[in-house]
């Protein structure tokens, strides 16, 4: 099953500062030594502060929010008009 939830990396974007790594403090990520860049290891684990998305130097980090969380601030999936 594929998580949908947490923090997703733009590897094409991301330059191997170690930034989110280093400053996550739920230790969602872990890092690949042989490609030099983070991987989400937990995404479970993320409480969606968005640290490593906001400490980013090249914005390659976006936290996406579970919908529970969404619906929780006002935000609803969209609804199919079926009449």
């Amino acid at each position: 099953m594929r998580v949908r939830h947490g923090p997703v990396v733009d590897y094409k974007l991301c330059i191997g500062c170690k930034t989110c790594y280093n400053n996550c403090p739920d230790d969602v990520y872990s890092w690949d030594e042989d490609r030099d860049q983070p991987l989400v290891a937990y995404p479970d684990e993320c409480h969606y502060c968005a640290i490593c998305e906001l400490d980013c130097p090249q914005e390659a980090i976006s936290v996406r929010l579970p919908l529970h969380a969404l619906v929780d601030i006002g935000i609803y999936p969209r609804t199919s008009i079926a009449e």
